[in-house]
């Protein structure tokens, strides 16, 4: 009984409130170690520095950020191509329309971009901000929410409104490939990812971004981060929460972009969806909140553990803005940027590490993207910075800390207040999603999502 599950464990795709788990696991254990919530954007500059200083010897990257590796990207990686060796699928298979590749390869550039102006990017701010009580955390959401919906708009529009779904997996794929209401573009039983150049080119391209960096720190101490740099115990802290980020994500398809839409599928209309190409399987999953659920156990598991390290002085509230004050302009300008990006490679920054160490199109196709994102940064910090970092907006970091001074009362009460508003989102997340699919709890938590969002009810079917 107990090898049933755990093959099962190993080999099927999770709900997306496991996966969440994960996530939060992950960020526990980074800020038991560093005292902060995980940043990988700068991290991901770093690395393309290191292949344009010493094979190209430019510095379009390098001029801003020094050439350095993050571990824990490599962990994400890895972690995701366990999960694919561990399920026996790569998602290689899934072949993409060039409009959804050019759509990715925008998606890119924005984001990337994004998170220069945010200072972050939406794991950033979502998982670890908003854990963290944080007023720009919570203006990237609010003012990257209406972006996210515009994008996705413009995806359907172009057609390619069926590549839009939690994760792909061939069984389910080529089971509802002739479904009408389960459109499955990308699935191709002629299509042949090694007879692809194009694949071949985004390929060599990941290798480079990964091996070079990897190369450097293993046997020289010319970047930061390396072995001579930090030393294996650092590198073990840093590759740890990255492997059970990169298992999280790609055992599930867990991504903060769905998370944060899945509550608006309540008030579109179903018609929507099925005029868009958009698979009856997808509205089910944002109908019935599952992304969600995912998305606030990570943040409730994160945020109680800050919340009780900080009353015990054990640990700090870690600060999301990016600087001295609470919010600048640039959390107001990066939230859309952020949000279009992540809906145009069907997943935010870290899912997109996931989705490179499974093997899809659209997360080697975005990695170009991100390199030539940077570029307006990096070519016009000088300009950029005083003008969107050069006035803060509030001195208050954390909602409490507003909160307490505006209505009074003490931080921490306004702190355990926050958390338990948060662990009621999470119960509605459960109980709507429940309601929605007419199912119990224990076949909520013990189903995957393709369990739950294949198997429609007349009730559910698009009308």
């Amino acid at each position: 009984m107990l090898a049933t599950l755990m093959s099962r464990f190993v080999t099927r795709q999770w709900p997306f409130w496991v996966g969440g788990f994960f996530v939060g696991l992950s960020e526990i254990l980074y800020y038991y170690h560093y005292n902060d919530f995980i940043g990988v954007t700068t991290g991901f500059a770093q690395m393309y520095a290191v292949s344009e200083k010493y094979i190209f010897h430019v510095d379009f990257i390098g001029r801003v950020y020094e050439p350095g590796v993050h571990w824990l990207i490599l962990g994400a990686i890895l972690g995701a191509r366990l999960v694919a060796i561990g399920e026996k699928e790569s998602r290689g298979w899934v072949h993409y329309h060039w409009r959804m590749l050019a759509l990715a390869f925008l998606g890119g550039f924005l984001f990337s971009f994004g998170t220069r102006l945010a200072r972050g990017c939406t794991t950033h701010h979502f998982i670890g901000g908003l854990s963290s009580m944080s007023i720009a955390s919570w203006v990237v959401l609010i003012t990257g929410i209406p972006f996210a919906f515009l994008a996705f708009k413009i995806a359907i529009w172009s057609g390619m409104g069926g590549y839009f779904r939690h994760q792909e997996t061939r069984e389910f794929a080529a089971r509802y490939c002739n479904d009408p209401e389960q459109p499955q573009p990308g699935y191709d039983p002629n299509y042949r990812p090694w007879r692809d150049p194009v694949r071949w080119l985004l390929n060599l391209f990941l290798l480079t971004f990964v091996l070079m960096p990897l190369s450097f720190a293993l046997f020289t101490d010319k970047i930061v981060g390396s072995v001579s740099d930090i030393g294996w115990s650092e590198i073990i802290w840093l590759v740890i929460p990255g492997l059970f980020l990169g298992i999280g994500i790609a055992k599930c398809g867990f991504g903060t972009e769905c998370s944060v839409m899945a509550p608006e599928a309540a008030f579109t209309k179903p018609a929507f969806y099925r005029a868009g190409g958009v698979p009856l399987s997808s509205y089910r999953m944002f109908r019935g909140l599952l992304p969600l659920q995912g998305f606030m156990v990570a943040i409730v598991c994160f945020n109680l553990f800050i919340l009780i390290s900080w009353l015990t002085g054990h640990g700090r509230i870690p600060n999301a803005s990016g600087g001295s004050q609470g919010l600048y302009w640039g959390h107001l300008l990066g939230g859309p940027l952020l949000a279009m990006g992540a809906v145009f490679m069907i997943g935010c920054e870290v899912r997109t590490y996931a989705r490179l160490g499974l093997g899809y199109a659209t997360a080697l196709v975005a990695l170009p993207g991100f390199y030539l994102g940077y570029l307006p940064y990096t070519f016009f910090k000088d300009q950029i910075d005083p003008v969107v970092f050069g006035q803060g907006l509030t001195h208050y970091k954390t909602i409490p800390d507003l909160a307490a001074d505006a209505l009074g009362g003490t931080e921490a009460a306004w702190s355990i207040l926050y958390s338990l508003l948060l662990i009621g989102l999470l119960l509605y997340a459960f109980e709507g999603g429940r309601r929605f699919l007419r199912i119990d709890l224990g076949k909520l938590l013990r189903s995957n999502t393709d369990e739950l969002v294949y198997t429609p009810t007349r009730e559910h079917t698009i009308t």
